[in-house]
């Protein structure tokens, strides 16, 4: 690992585990095991690291969740794709996704450029206005829906992570919220 992905990972376990503002950055670069030099060759700034880490994290996950987006070939399937890949990828990625929550929580998310989060989104965004068109769900602002699948995906991640349940009952638990979700949208 190089010494650039040696701070990402050590700033990632120190961020979530200590917040924001109780990590400094020569606590990152002593346990990366680098000079505080070479963490700000990388990161001239801690927030240029915090937001570095916040698009390395949001572009793993988008890989992830595009992947499962081109297995299916329908709109409720592709939002069901992307609930169920989202909290899928939420439980393997514990530290990713908790950091990624306290980042969308806090005033770092004014520095990402709205490019950057409209790229993020605009997959999503997308398959709403077509379901919408397709009169699958019903016509509402496609940035509250937005809000309310990612809400809907912290606040059952928070379930699962905080039981034990077997990879069975998981999938149970996702699919039967995701049926709650998709009822609550639909279009009848």
């Amino acid at each position: 690992m190089d010494k650039k992905e040696k701070l990402l990972q050590t700033a990632l376990t120190l961020f979530v585990s200590q917040g924001f503002t109780d990590t400094p950055t020569s606590k990152i670069a002593k346990e990366a095991g680098v000079a505080t030099g070479t963490l700000f060759y990388f990161f001239p700034t801690k927030d240029e690291l915090i937001v570095s880490l916040y698009s390395k994290l949001k572009k793993q996950a988008a890989e992830g969740i595009q992947a499962a987006l081109a297995k299916v070939n329908s709109r409720k399937g592709a939002i069901k794709a992307y609930y169920e890949e989202s909290l899928k990828w939420s439980l393997r990625n514990p530290n990713e996704f908790s950091f990624l929550a306290q980042f969308s929580n806090s005033p770092y998310l004014k520095k990402v450029g709205a490019d950057e989060v409209s790229v993020q989104v605009a997959p999503v965004l997308q398959l709403f206005r077509e379901a919408i068109a397709g009169q699958q769900i019903v016509d509402m602002d496609v940035t509250l829906l937005y809000a309310l699948i990612s809400n809907q995906v912290f606040g059952v991640n928070q379930y699962l992570s905080s039981n034990s349940f077997s990879k069975r009952e998981q999938q149970d638990i996702i699919e039967d919220t995701f049926l709650m979700f998709w009822r609550m949208i639909e279009g009848r």
